[in-house]
């Protein structure tokens, strides 16, 4: 059984990343971005994908991720991004259950702490950067778990805190949560917390490493105060149990506060102030969530009972070993290349938001340079299928700028202006979305200017006539 706890928690997640599809909403630009870096051996450092913000400046922080997944990309097709997903989803988990067990929790606690580590952090696993930065803080958490019984481990932060600050704007984690750790050493009175202290200087030094230098600093600011984004993205929203994700993160949250409660005054403070500061990021947004369930996993791990020694595991039983290989089986069966002809996935594509039918009409009927309005959940994704025509919007919201959200919505929600605002813009095809551009659509199709040229279940193609 001992073997079996283990053996779920980490395979499980990477089994149910395997089954799900990739939202191209983000990953879409980030490949094609990593794909001109490829080409041309420099930073995308201006917007070429979209005409509303053509040639204002980007602030292209994630540029290494965008260069992996390009890479990948190129190399095997959505079939290896899709095994890289599953990959990094392993790889985060599996340091979450060692980082519990470091902690001297049992392998069943640890187990059980991994999956709910899981479950309150799925909705953050799209393939995107994000996901890279999740695998290097998942490492770090190890890292500093281990650090009484292997010390050395701990100067492997100030490195990967490097390639954090050249993936994702969540780097700023590594720093801040060493602090944390300090204060922990400090409490304990341990010898260590000099090295730590050291750790954690050489850390914020490391997040300077990057081609914008400070900068980056300023992007993740600008960025998490953003009006239009913390407006216009239900990621960037405060957690409700409306949402599923809300729902648990409260839920665990609720659970947390239970074992601190039953605990009294016996948890030391450092332990209260880590989690409080992880439990603050996930209530000002959904975004936040992740780290929470990535930290709050072990330190609760900390708080359990010790494992009673260094006992024999038992031989493996044959039940055990049938339910392992199960799970292993269907991971397989989820790989991309038996995909089509697993019944479980047969009737789900590997990519979503990524409409087959009207990108194919529109490959068919565009012109080079024709500008789209498109929804901005397939923006990403058009930027990727359809380099030669411009989009309106994308998932880039600090690109954008206000004014253009503006106009975004006047046309989305066919409100008085929207023809205007498609003739100012010089828009040659509207392409809409049967949720984003619900009110758009009668009011088009009713209109002389524009010709229905498509449609399907997932969207319409109008031109104007």
């Amino acid at each position: 059984m001992e073997h079996l706890w283990a053996t779920v928690a980490v395979v499980l997640p990477a089994v149910a990343a395997l089954e799900a599809s990739l939202s191209t909403v983000d990953l879409a630009y980030n490949i094609r971005a990593g794909e001109i870096m490829l080409r041309t051996y420099d930073l995308v450092r201006t917007d070429v994908f979209s005409f509303t913000a053509a040639g204002l400046p980007w602030f292209d922080q994630q540029w290494a991720a965008q260069v992996l997944l390009a890479f990948v990309h190129g190399a095997g097709g959505w079939s290896l991004v899709a095994i890289l997903r599953a990959g990094l989803v392993g790889a985060i988990y599996l340091f979450v259950y060692l980082s519990c067990r470091q902690a001297d929790a049992g392998v069943r606690p640890s187990a059980w702490l991994t999956i709910a580590s899981f479950l309150v952090g799925v909705g953050a696993l799209s393939p995107r950067p994000q996901l890279i930065g999740m695998a290097l803080f998942a490492v770090i958490v190890w890292t500093t778990a281990s650090r009484h019984k292997h010390p050395a481990r701990m100067w492997l932060v100030p490195a990967l805190t490097i390639v954090w600050a050249n993936t994702h704007g969540s780097f700023f984690l590594a720093p801040l949560f060493l602090s944390l750790v300090w204060f922990q050493d400090l409490h304990e009175r341990r010898p260590a917390a000099s090295a730590t202290a050291k750790i954690a200087v050489l850390s914020l030094a490391a997040t300077l490493i990057n081609p914008y230098g400070l900068g980056v600093w300023h992007y993740v600011v600008s960025l998490s105060t953003n009006d239009v984004v913390t407006r216009f993205i239900q990621e960037w929203q405060p957690p409700t149990v409306r949402h599923f994700g809300g729902a648990v993160f409260l839920a665990s949250a609720v659970g947390v506060a239970i074992v601190l409660v039953r605990r009294g005054k016996k948890t030391p403070w450092p332990a209260l102030l880590t989690l409080g500061a992880f439990l603050i990021m996930g209530l000002f947004a959904l975004r936040g969530i992740v780290w929470w369930s990535i930290v709050a996993p072990v330190i609760i791990a900390g708080l359990l009972p010790k494992a009673q020694g260094a006992r024999q595991p038992d031989a493996p039983k044959r039940l055990n070993l049938a339910i392992a290989a199960v799970l292993v089986a269907l991971g397989v069966s989820f790989l991309p290349v038996f995909r089509d002809h697993n019944p479980l996935t047969q009737n789900k594509p590997l990519l979503s938001d990524a409409p087959p039918g009207v990108t194919a009409r529109l490959r068919a009927v565009l012109e080079p340079g024709d500008r789209m309005f498109a929804p901005q959940r397939w923006g990403s994704w058009f930027e990727l299928a359809l380099p030669r025509n411009p989009v309106a919007v994308d998932s880039r919201i600090e690109v954008i700028p206000e004014s253009v959200w503006a106009d975004y919505v006047t046309v989305s929600f066919g409100q008085e202006g929207w023809q205007q605002v498609l003739d100012r813009w010089d828009v040659s095809v509207v392409i809409t979305h049967p949720e984003q551009q619900r009110y758009l659509i009668p009011r088009i199709s009713a209109d002389p200017g524009w010709t229905l040229q498509y449609e399907d279940t997932e969207g319409m193609i109008f031109i104007r006539s």
